[in-house]
C-alpha cells in the first residue's frame, strides 16, 4: 500500500516533530465527525497519530482551544501524550495508543478506571470555553435543513433549551471532553484514555457522566455504579438527579447527532416503532450499523430524553 498523500502542514509537523528521522508505515484514518485529517505512522519503531483540524471558519479559536485541552489532560494522564502541537496550523501528533474502544461490560475494575480517569479530567486545571452546546444544536439544525430540507424537531431544541436552563450553574464547572462516547474511550491493559478533543471545554461534569451512561453503561444499575465509583461514596439525592439531568441532556444531543446522520442519507428517518426499547435499538446498531438506519436511532434517543427528563419533571415543553 502506497503511503497517502498529506497536507504540507502535516509534512511540516513531522520533520518539526521528528527532525532528521525517518517516518515509515503512514496510513490514513478516519477523521470522524469533525472531518480532520488523520494519518498514523511509526517513527524508530514508536507508533503515533498526526491530526489536522479541519478549517471552521464559524469558530476561529478552535485549534488553539482544543490543542490547550489535549495539552491539560495530556500532561493530568487521561489522553496520549502530545509530542507537537501548532495552534497556527492546527496540527498535533501525539502517541498512539494500542488501546480497544470502550464497550458494555460488567467488569466492575473497568469501570473503577473508567470512574478514576474522568474524575482526574475533571480535577484538573480548567479548560478554555468553547461553543455552548446550544450553538451546536444550532449548527446540527441547519446542516439537517440545508441537506434533507427538514431541520431537527421542534420538541428537540425546545426540550434541550429548558434543559441547558436547568443545568446552567454547573455549565462551566469542570474540565470536560464533551463527547464521551464509546469510540473516544480507549481502554489499555492497565489504563484508560481519552481521545479526540474536537468539543473539549469548561463543562458540566454530570454531563460527561451522562455520555457515558448512554452507550457504555445503559443500565440503571451500571449507571448507578458509575457515579458512585466516581465520587467514591454511596450518592446522595441531589446527585442522583443531577446524573440523570446530564443523561437526559446527553441522549438530546446524541439524538440530534443521529438525526444529522439520517438527513446525510437525503430522507427522514422511518417510521418510529414505539415498541423499541432504547437497549433493542442500540444493540441492533452495535451488531450491524450498515443496516441501521441513524433516524431510528434518534428517535429511540429521543425517547430515552423525554422519559428521564418526565422522572425530574424539569421540562415544561415536554408533557
Amino acid at each position: 500500500m502506497s503511503a497517502p498523500e498529506m497536507h504540507p502542514d502535516l509534512t511540516a509537523a513531522l520533520e518539526a516533530g521528528f527532525p532528521g528521522r525517518p517516518v515509515e508505515d503512514v496510513i490514513s484514518l478516519s477523521g470522524g465527525f469533525s472531518g480532520a485529517a488523520l494519518i498514523a505512522f511509526v517513527v524508530d519503531g514508536a507508533p503515533y497519530v498526526a491530526k489536522r483540524f479541519a478549517v471552521d471558519p464559524s469558530d476561529p479559536e478552535r485549534a488553539a482551544r482544543e490543542i490547550a485541552c489535549m495539552r491539560i489532560a495530556s500532561e493530568r494522564g487521561v489522553a496520549p501524550r502530545l509530542r507537537h502541537a501548532d495552534a497556527r496550523t492546527g496540527v498535533t501528533i501525539m502517541d498512539r495508543i494500542a488501546g480497544t474502544p470502550l464497550r458494555p461490560t460488567s467488569d466492575p475494575t473497568q469501570l473503577e478506571r473508567v470512574a478514576t480517569a474522568l474524575r482526574r479530567l475533571h480535577d484538573g486545571p480548567p479548560f478554555p470555553r468553547g461553543p455552548s452546546r446550544m450553538d451546536f444544536l444550532r449548527f446540527l439544525d441547519a446542516q439537517c435543513a440545508a441537506l434533507a430540507g427538514v431541520g431537527l424537531p421542534d420538541e428537540l431544541a425546545r426540550a434541550v433549551a429548558e434543559l441547558e436552563r436547568v443545568s446552567a450553574p454547573h455549565a462551566h464547572s469542570a474540565a470536560c471532553h464533551r463527547d464521551l462516547n464509546p469510540n473516544n474511550v480507549l481502554v489499555t491493559a492497565d489504563r484508560v484514555y481519552f481521545v479526540d478533543w474536537t468539543t473539549a471545554g469548561a463543562g458540566d461534569p454530570f454531563v460527561d457522566l451522562g455520555q457515558l451512561g448512554v452507550f457504555a453503561y445503559p443500565r440503571p444499575e451500571q449507571r448507578e455504579a458509575l457515579l458512585e465509583a466516581y465520587l467514591g461514596r454511596p450518592a446522595n439525592d441531589d446527585e442522583r438527579a443531577r446524573a440523570r439531568l446530564g443523561r437526559a441532556i446527553a441522549l438530546a444531543f446524541y439524538a440530534a447527532s443521529f438525526f444529522f446522520g439520517a438527513a446525510r442519507l437525503g430522507g427522514p428517518p422511518p417510521e418510529d416503532d414505539a415498541s423499541r426499547s432504547l437497549a433493542e435499538v442500540l444493540a441492533a446498531f452495535g451488531a450491524a450499523p450498515e443496516r441501521t438506519h441513524p433516524g431510528g436511532v434518534a428517535a429511540a434517543l429521543l425517547r430515552e430524553a423525554r422519559q428521564e427528563a418526565r422522572a425530574l419533571d424539569v421540562l415544561r415543553g415536554w408533557p
